[in-house]
């Protein structure tokens, strides 16, 4: 399903931190997938495998602290590269064979926001209610979301909305294949970057962000009733991820993933 965001991984530098911290707000579990492998672990949650988080050291110059990558998937990751060269993005990892995954990529938009995608060998996850800890949603915060829209929707065959996040502020909702896979919510120019935020689902947002600052964390975007009812927020882990949370009610209107 192009389009569809099917894979997360955290990129961190104190990778038995994060496991920690992130253990403790969603009830996160981690295992290696091999014997021998220290430097990769598989987040499991209610039982299933949703994501990943490896060590990753910045190089010299670039900003420190840990970042999720949102991993879209593709037809043709070769394909893909060349629609972000020409777009304007640049390279990170050119696509590259993964046993038993299929063929991934990292890039960066025009914007510098870092994501991936994912050519499966073994087809996308279908679509069903994520659990509590289970990721959902995903969203670009962006300083240009016209800039943004238009870029991304050269790699996948989306559909684009507007969406009223408060009273004069608007996000681009990108569907494809019936529903809604990823928001584009615009942000400041004084906004330090342009990045990919994935989202949690909880079941209360104010005692989840208590474990997080328990554990070192801080919030960004606090609960506000102008959205969602103040079940939403969004927070910074004790190494630099930004994380958000959400409470949703399936019974009402569908949000996603």
């Amino acid at each position: 399903m192009p389009g569809k965001f099917t894979w997360f991984d955290l990129a961190t530098p104190a990778l038995a931190e994060q496991q920690v911290f992130y253990g403790s707000v969603f009830g996160w579990s981690f295992r290696s997938p091999g014997p021998a492998d220290d430097q990769y672990s598989l987040i499991m949650s209610n039982g299933r495998t949703i994501g990943g988080m490896f060590r990753h050291e910045p190089a010299g110059g670039e900003q420190d602290g840990a970042i999720w990558i949102a991993l879209m998937s593709v037809v043709d990751t070769g394909a893909a590269q060349e629609r972000v060269e020409s777009g304007g993005g640049k390279v990170e990892v050119a696509p590259s064979a993964v046993p038993g995954r299929g063929r991934h990529a990292l890039f960066r938009d025009p914007a510098g926001a870092l994501f991936g995608v994912l050519q499966s060998s073994s087809g996308d996850p279908g679509d069903v209610e994520a659990g509590l800890g289970d990721i959902m949603w995903v969203d670009l915060f962006a300083r240009d979301v016209e800039q943004m829209t238009a870029f991304y929707r050269t790699l996948a065959p989306y559909e684009v909305t507007d969406q009223a996040v408060v009273e004069n502020v608007s996000r681009k909702l990108l569907s494809a294949h019936g529903m809604a896979r990823a928001g584009i919510v615009p942000v400041d120019e004084e906004a330090n970057r342009s990045a990919w935020v994935p989202y949690v689902r909880v079941e209360n947002v104010e005692a989840t962000l208590e474990k997080v600052v328990a554990g070192g964390g801080f919030a960004i975007i606090p609960p506000d009733e102008r959205l969602l009812d103040g079940n939403v927020a969004v927070f910074v882990d004790p190494n630099g991820g930004v994380t958000g949370i959400v409470k949703w009610d399936y019974e009402g209107e569908g949000a996603g993933q």
